[in-house]
């Protein structure tokens, strides 16, 4: 029982400090001391030690040996491939998302367009992105491959170092940003599988419109 307890709590810990380096609390290239942490969490450190090495496992964390562990940061090549594998696997879950979204989902992925418009309306380039990275993941998870998205959560740091999604040197119209997730949900309702894959990929790489550089 104490094991399983410490695996849940392991558990809790590797969702928090996830979330923390995926939102920016927790910046590329920052140590993370385990004695530090645990006394922040009011833990001992044996969980935060598991969590860690989870983190470590999917690239999230960086351990170097005698110095200890560290949030993974990433160099513009590291990027730019981030880049390529974000492509790839929003074209697949283009693919096995068509024609197969619930209701739920659906609405969902409306909403989420409909607060991205309220947030271009009020020039909340923060809320904007968050609200962009929610559509993108929900397309994942809707999906249905729950390999899709561990390997979103693997490429998503490096994707919001450099602003890949959210840019705020875009020099457009943030509701048409929003207007794009329209179409991209448009194509998912529209029951052909390799034209949603192809939208995808393109929105992605960035190839929609010449000036695409926020996808």
């Amino acid at each position: 029982m104490t094991e399983l307890k410490r695996g849940l709590l392991s558990d809790q810990i590797y969702e928090l400090v996830k979330t923390m380096i995926k939102d920016g609390s927790l910046a590329p290239g920052e140590q993370l001391v385990e004695s530090q942490l645990a006394r922040r969490l009011q833990v001992s450190q044996a969980p935060v030690r598991d969590a860690l090495k989870q983190l470590a496992h999917e690239g999230l964390v960086t351990h170097v040996r005698h110095q200890g562990n560290f949030v993974s940061s990433y160099s513009d090549e590291e990027v730019a491939q981030a880049k390529v594998a974000r492509a790839e696997l929003e074209s697949i879950a283009g693919r096995l998302a068509c024609g197969a979204l619930d209701a739920e989902a659906h609405q969902r992925l409306e909403d989420l367009i409909s607060q991205m418009h309220d947030a271009a309306e009020a020039k909340d380039l923060g809320v904007f992105r968050e609200l962009d990275f929610a559509f993108h993941r929900g397309v994942i998870e809707a999906s249905g491959n729950v390999y899709l998205p561990r390997m979103w959560d693997i490429i998503e740091p490096s994707l919001r170092s450099l602003h890949v999604l959210g840019d705020p040197s875009y020099p457009g119209d943030w509701h048409t940003v929003a207007e794009w997730h329209r179409s991209l949900l448009a194509a998912l309702d529209a029951g052909d599988p390799d034209a949603a894959a192809q939208l995808f990929h393109a929105h992605a790489a960035g190839t929609l419109l010449p000036d695409d550089e926020t996808a």
